[in-house]
């Protein structure tokens, strides 16, 4: 990597937006110490709200510098939907006169300070002190551990990569929650081809640099797909000597910028899964009701309780589950004395469907609805989801109709 993108950021970076390109350039040639207020990019036009959504994202400011007068009401659409984001990127209106109105509706869409043409060094002064005094204050409040999901399966084909990515996009939905994928499959990693994302660095670029991470160089290695953030796979397969303990900090890094952290492992027993499991909030054992993937998943089983994860860490997800299958839930619990947290319908055509496209599987379609359901099970606010016995789509629904 370019040595530049391991420095760290100036006091305050900015992204401005403004069509009216004299009073951007009445901006910058307002700004006192281009040390302390750096423009990081320079927009020309209104993008949309998820355009805008992703680049901030991607390019993590401290303010988002933006002309109210080319256009009031894209202008305020855009503060909207900035204010829900998290860490906060704060707001600066730029006006060519001193609208009161346009200032009132502004602070009340989220804006957080207003500057008027011309921009005389006081005020644009003033204003980079509050925001510093502002940024300080949100630094030093403790910040909640980002929750970690990890999802696996007993070998290749089970379906874990398709439920892990869906369920981080169902997630992201819940509540605009920011929402890390990681693809930790160094060899195998099919994130990027499912999603359709090129990407230049990857999960080992993050592992190599793990030492010296910090914003500016998390939002190089990362990329962004349908409002979730995506670290992943290298394009070529790769057997990295990788020490346990990066995966660790690297893992740690993101649980302190995201709310949550989903990640695809690679087989369960793969040393780099091992760094992970006993990390998660919880690990998810990815299984098809087929006799040899059941055969090898009482085998992941044994094998998870045997490197010490307690049952109560890790779950059995049922994958691709027919309606006329003749083995039911029970059968299968049974079977491994362990209880099936949710079943997955199998619905080939959506998911051929979804991988066509690059696209999360439609919410509509029966899949998407079985992941939607499992995704807002593990948000903290679907609190009646969360009752045994409550969660999941039930194989008795899913034979009800058969």
């Amino acid at each position: 990597m370019a040595e530049h993108e391991f420095q760290h950021r100036t006091e305050l970076a900015a992204v401005l937006i403004c069509p009216n390109r004299p009073l951007a350039a009445q901006f910058e040639s307002a700004i006192p110490d281009k040390r302390v207020f750096n423009v990081i990019a320079d927009v020309k036009d209104y993008p949309s709200p998820q355009t805008l959504e992703t680049r901030l994202r991607q390019a993590q400011p401290d303010v988002l510098l933006l002309d109210l007068g080319s256009d009031n009401e894209k202008a305020i659409e855009l503060i909207s939907a900035v204010g829900m984001m998290q860490p906060p990127v704060y707001v600066v209106g730029l006006h060519s006169t001193n609208d009161a109105g346009l200032i009132i509706r502004s602070l009340r869409a989220g804006a957080t300070e207003f500057l008027c043409s011309p921009f005389d060094l006081d005020s644009v002064t003033t204003v980079i002190t509050r925001l510093l005094r502002l940024r300080e204050s949100n630094d030093a409040t403790p910040r909640e551990r980002g929750k970690m999901f990890a999802f696996g399966g007993c070998k290749a084909g089970q379906g874990a990569t398709t439920i892990a990515y869906n369920t981080a996009y169902e997630l992201s939905q819940e509540g605009k929650n920011k929402v890390l994928l990681v693809d930790l499959d160094v060899t195998g990693g099919t994130v990027s081809f499912a999603l359709r994302v090129t990407h230049h660095y990857s999960i080992l670029d993050a592992l190599r640099h793990a030492d010296k991470m910090d914003k500016a160089l998390w939002s190089a290695l990362i990329s962004t797909r349908d409002s979730v953030d995506l670290l992943l796979a290298p394009e070529k397969p790769e057997l990295a000597g990788v020490e346990a303990h990066r995966i660790s900090e690297i893992l740690e890094f993101a649980r302190a910028q995201y709310r949550f952290v989903v990640v695809d492992l690679p087989s369960i027993y793969d040393r780099m899964a091992h760094a992970v499991l006993g990390d998660a909030d919880h690990a998810y054992l990815v299984s098809n009701p087929e006799l040899p993937s059941l055969h090898l998943t009482r085998k992941a089983l044994n094998y998870l309780e045997q490197m010490g994860l307690p049952r109560e860490q890790f779950s059995l997800l049922v994958n691709r589950m027919h309606r006329r299958q003749e083995l039911t839930t029970q059968d299968i619990e049974k079977v491994f004395n362990f209880p099936v947290r949710f079943v997955f319908p199998e619905d080939h055509t959506s998911t051929h469907r979804a991988l066509t496209a690059g696209k999360p599987i439609a919410s509509n379609c029966e899949l998407g609805k079985g992941v939607r359901a499992f995704a807002k099970s593990l948000a903290p606010s679907s609190q009646q989801e969360k009752k045994k016995g409550a969660v999941g789509l039930k194989l008795t629904a899913l034979l009800s109709s058969g």
